[in-house]
């Protein structure tokens, strides 16, 4: 073993710990450093020296590392403090508790939470005091970990034509802002932690604009350069997504079966960092005990304008199908997390009748006009923007093309996109759910219950469940949450009729109706209580005082 360098100075971490996937014998522990990762090692009381690894290969770029803590007990607190040449730094230390065995029948408790803006602390400090006081097993944070584009740095405004080397430190300085603040800094070195991205994570409404999509770039040469930087401020987004984010995540090989080799029913496939000009999606999937988490990632391959998968991308779906057709027969309930809300909003409502046809920024992209494209301006009034929008929309279902009359919200496009109800993600969102209730049944022992289905999802800045019924391919009903925002909401009523709608069908056999909507900072509460032949699922969201909303509904009138 080659001997270490000792270097003078204050030893100090940039950033970090933060715990990552952990299962019932390991965990993983990730920081940034600011000089080489390979001068550090993590001690855990009772068990031994962990070395970092580098998550870059070659040259260090933001000094982010990864220790693989082996050799530990199940359901179990062990204590860790991170060290540079052999000496404790001061502060960098904290605790992890590992997952029950994967056959155990302990309960589990966990959070899910999104939508974490700097300007305003949000729901952290209770959050804090919710992690401290029930100890969760994990947190799920589900997209939106930092805003690229709202947040300082703001990157979208700032460095979107800059350099790249100067916008990748740019990122890197806005999670240092972001995560560095009490408690979030405090929850993330002592609680393990999956993370997926989401559009901040990158810039508002990504995959889901004509900016973005190689195939409406193909068409219009004039918008070239528009789509040049749009992909390198993506690639760029995405290094930092795995170096600070999805490096801590199941990697393959982490789970394996009985006779050691790679269990089917966890098919990660993302290894280490994508090369340039790669546009695949990264999902994952772990188990705690009985329960089973697949986390699906709607960024890393969306082209809302590509005919085929255009959300997930064909080697997703295959990701999906295999753990789908694979669930060990002793899962008691699987959750599906999916960034955006999987069965919220109404295929045929106000929204999605209003905006899901207009090509406004198609047009601005085929011109080569960036300003209008990712700004446009509003020159009507509110009243005759909904005339007019309403107008366009009756034309739509007449003639069958949107003729964008007038400008009510077209700066949101993007958000009616977003949705797994808008029209290019209806066949995608139709055979997620459709085979989600189908795997309630895969490889279930006779005599059993068919596993509970729990959908997780952030993105909406405001929080609301849902009840998803079935009556194929199996009658059952599937509990549906959406936890946004930890520290950034909403305040602009109405929210029903707009963002989420109260009973519709999403496929001819599976149908969706509203229980509840939160307007104020929200997270997650899901405890998993396995009976023996089933399990029972509490899931709940947490929040101050009253929750309350408006209804407008206007479809009747398109």
């Amino acid at each position: 073993m080659p001997t270490r360098k000792r270097l003078a100075g204050r030893p100090r971490l940039v950033l970090g710990p933060v715990l990552g996937h952990t299962d019932h014998a390991s965990t993983r522990i990730w920081i940034q450093v600011r000089d080489d990762p390979d001068l550090y090692d993590v001690r855990v009381e009772g068990v031994g020296l962990f070395r970092f690894v580098s998550t870059e290969n070659g040259a260090i770029e933001f000094g982010t590392a990864i220790a693989r803590v082996t050799g530990l007990a199940a359901d179990r607190r062990y204590t860790y403090r991170i060290l540079r040449a052999g000496r404790f730094i001061g502060g960098a230390r904290g605790t992890v508790r590992t997952l029950p065995p994967p056959e155990s029948m302990t309960p589990i408790l966990f959070d899910a939470i999104s939508c974490n803006g700097a300007r305003k602390l949000g729901a952290w400090q209770q959050f804090a005091e919710h992690v401290d006081r029930a100890q969760p097993s994990f947190i799920v944070m589900m997209g939106d970990q930092v805003y690229l584009d709202e947040d300082e740095p703001n990157i979208f405004r700032d460095h979107f034509d800059g350099e790249r080397a100067s916008r990748r430190q740019a990122i890197a300085a806005n999670y240092r802002a972001n995560w560095s603040r009490e408690p979030v800094a405090r929850l993330l070195a002592n609680t393990p932690c999956y993370m997926v991205w989401d559009d901040h994570d990158i810039r508002d409404g990504w995959g889901s604009l004509a900016s973005d999509s190689p195939v409406v770039a193909a068409k219009f040469p004039r918008g070239a350069a528009i789509f040049r930087k749009s992909v390198e401020l993506f690639e760029d987004a995405r290094d930092l997504y795995w170096h600070f984010q999805g490096c801590r995540n199941p990697r393959p090989g982490d789970h394996v079966d009985a006779l050691n080799q790679p269990d089917p029913a966890f098919p990660n496939y993302v290894a280490g960092p994508l090369p340039a000009g790669t546009r695949i999606g990264m999902p994952f999937v772990f188990r705690c005990g009985r329960l089973m988490v697949m986390v699906l990632d709607s960024r890393g391959a969306r082209d809302v304008f590509r005919a085929d998968k255009p959300i997930l991308g064909d080697l997703q779906w295959q990701f999906v199908d295999r753990v789908l057709a694979n669930v060990p027969a002793d899962i008691d309930a699987l959750a599906i997390v999916t960034a955006t809300p999987l069965a919220t909003q109404d295929p045929d409502g106000q929204t999605q009748r209003l905006m899901g046809g207009r090509t406004d920024d198609v047009e601005a992209f085929r011109r080569g006009d960036e300003q209008e494209l990712f700004h446009p301006r509003s020159r009507d009034s509110k009243a005759e923007g909904i005339v007019k929008a309403i107008v366009s929309a009756k034309v739509e279902r007449l003639v069958g093309t949107n003729p964008n009359l007038g400008d009510f919200q077209i700066s949101n496009l993007d958000e009616a996109r977003d949705q797994w109800s808008h029209r290019t993600s209806r066949p995608e969102q139709r055979e997620l759910l459709t085979k989600a209730f189908a795997a309630r049944l895969v490889n279930r022992p006779r005599g059993f219950k068919g596993r509970e289905l729990l959908l997780l999802a952030g993105d909406i800045h405001i929080g609301c469940t849902f009840e998803v019924s079935a009556t194929r391919p199996v009658k059952a009903k599937a509990f549906s949450l959406t936890s946004s925002g930890i520290s950034q909401i909403e305040d602009r009523q109405p929210f029903v009729g707009v963002y989420v709608d109260e009973a519709f069908a999403l496929t001819p056999f599976i149908r969706s109706e509203l229980k509840t909507v939160v307007s104020q900072f929200n997270f997650g509460v899901v405890t998993v209580t396995p009976t023996g032949h089933g399990a029972q699922v509490q899931a709940a969201l947490a929040h101050e005082g009253n929750s309350f909303a408006l209804a407008l509904d206007v479809k009747d009138l398109i």
